[in-house]
């Protein structure tokens, strides 16, 4: 294996960060929970919340079980779970009708 194979980025779509400090971030990727150092790792997320894609240094994604050595993902996507519309009535209330009821 080439030492650039090793190096080369991985793309993660869908990170969230749960907590930063001035090494590393931990941060959310599928159902998994792992710490990434700032060095090995590319994108515009930066504090705790942040939400997008990340790349990650190949060798670091192993390390951590991200993906597996042909470089699939190890770790499934979380299941976005979409809310139910709920139907919403709106109510007109008039200011003139409401004072003459408290009258």
């Amino acid at each position: 294996m080439l030492m650039d194979d090793a190096d080369a980025l991985v793309a993660f779509p869908d990170v969230r960060v749960l907590r930063s400090t001035a090494p590393a971030l931990l941060c959310r990727i599928g159902e998994k929970s792992v710490w990434l150092p700032r060095g090995h790792i590319s994108g515009k997320l930066w504090c705790t919340g942040d939400r997008g894609k990340l790349f990650v240094r190949r060798w670091v994604a192993r390390d951590r079980q991200l993906i597996d050595l042909h470089g699939a993902a190890i770790v499934p996507p979380v299941a976005s779970i979409s809310r139910a519309r709920v139907p919403v009535e709106l109510h007109l209330v008039r200011r003139d009708r409401d004072e003459h009821h408290a009258n």
